[in-house]
């Protein structure tokens, strides 16, 4: 019972947790890029994102937590053993999060101090005159993002050395002191390390890609407030600059959908070539039919999110909720046939330790307090959610001039 709720909660944890983390893990590089070039879409597209980071990231970093209590409830051996081996790297989590959490801060709240986008140029060509006022957002913005993906590589290292079994005696007699482990081993030379980590990024790509469009379609404030209402002028003037900004939305997801799935397959040849298995499996023909049907629907799924994309592009006048409705829900969807697809990876590299788990029973004292604490947070994570949509904050600071 104990190794089924906790394959349950993983897989559900961890799809919770990578639609947040896709919008910060690759999102925030992607803002800074478009803050740099400095279009009027690109900047709008940023500033957004930058609003958004804070809210985001507390709700990536809260639900990440369900995966890794699972994992350390069903392989608590390998894990406690593969933490304690680097112990100090997975320590550094913590000052390098507090670094990165207040960095994400300081970014948002310097986005008030950028001019108005209505007074940017009236094509999405670069404007070159602000772009020395968006410098300490970038700076911020650029710490957030190393430290970010600096915990990335630890959890990966993590990981990975977790199902490196065949490692752990020769890093303890390398890294140790008299018997005593010394918390500095890492698992960086295993190519696995770099494979996982891109792997994810590529995903997370696609994650915030969806994410600008769902963004734009369905939580897109005008950028004209409430004087501007009696003005005809300019109510015309926002819904083009507002029509203007989902079809530059389209374009730029389909770009970035493409680059992540050209990513991927790269991804995937590299994986063959160092002979990766589990996780990104190199070997196709010797995978579990489950695991391979998995994988199948996984390509599929977020083909479909490219094609549909793609279609929404070709259809921008057309009204694109519903299409827009379903990336979303493939995307969701892909997410959760990968969530599968990882975890039965690694049930296949700790088989031994998942049939040890199979017979293990729930302590339900610590069980139905999680539940409800688990039940609760949804709660909290809801109205956090909801804030991003009824406030009208971030198109305030945008049009502030």
């Amino acid at each position: 019972m104990l190794y089924v709720v906790s394959q349950f909660f993983k897989v559900l944890g961890f799809v919770l947790h990578t639609i947040p983390m896709g919008i910060w893990f690759a999102g925030l590089p992607l803002a800074i890029l478009c803050l740099i070039w400095n279009g009027r879409n690109s900047s709008r597209f940023a500033r957004r994102i930058f609003c958004q980071l804070p809210i985001m990231l507390a709700i990536g970093i809260n639900f990440g937590i369900v995966p890794l209590l699972f994992t350390q409830t069903l392989f608590y051996k390998p894990f406690y053993t593969a933490t304690i081996l680097m112990a100090w790297h997975w320590f550094a989590v913590i000052p390098i999060l507090i670094v990165g959490y207040y960095s994400v801060y300081l970014a948002a709240f310097s986005v008030a101090a950028k001019p108005s986008i209505q007074n940017a140029k009236k094509t999405n060509k670069r404007n070159k005159n602000s772009s020395a006022s968006n410098t300490f957002t970038i700076i911020f913005g650029v710490i957030a993002s190393a430290c970010l993906i600096a915990i990335g590589i630890m959890i990966v290292n993590g990981q990975t050395l977790m199902v490196r079994q065949d490692l752990w005696a020769t890093i303890m007699e390398r890294t140790g002191f008299y018997g005593a482990t010394t918390g500095l081993a890492n698992n960086m030379s295993d190519p696995s390390v770099w494979i996982r980590l891109s792997t994810v990024f590529a995903i997370s790509m696609i994650t915030a890609a969806v994410w600008c469009i769902f963004d734009s379609h369905f939580l897109l404030q005008k950028i004209n407030g409430a004087n501007n209402a009696n003005n005809t002028n300019n109510i015309d003037e926002a819904n083009n600059i507002d029509v203007a900004y989902r079809r530059w939305t389209l374009l730029f997801a389909g770009v970035v959908t493409a680059i992540a799935l050209f990513g991927l397959a790269l991804i995937g040849c590299v994986a063959a070539v160092f002979k990766i298995t589990g996780f990104v499996a190199a070997k196709i023909s010797d995978l579990p039919v489950t695991e391979l049907s998995f994988l199948i629907a996984l390509i599929v799924l977020l083909a479909i999110v490219f094609i549909l994309t793609l279609a929404m592009c070709l259809c921008v006048g057309l009204r694109g909720k519903i299409l827009v409705a379903l990336v979303v829900f493939s995307h969701v969807a892909a997410l959760g046939c990968f969530g599968i697809l990882r975890q039965l990876g690694q049930n296949m590299q700790l088989h031994k330790y998942v049939e040890s788990a199979q017979y293990l029973s729930i302590q339900w004292e610590a069980f139905i307090p999680f539940l409800i604490i688990f039940v609760i947070g949804a709660i909290v994570v809801g109205w956090m959610l909801r804030q991003i949509v009824v406030s009208r904050n971030i198109e305030s600071v945008i049009n502030k001039s």
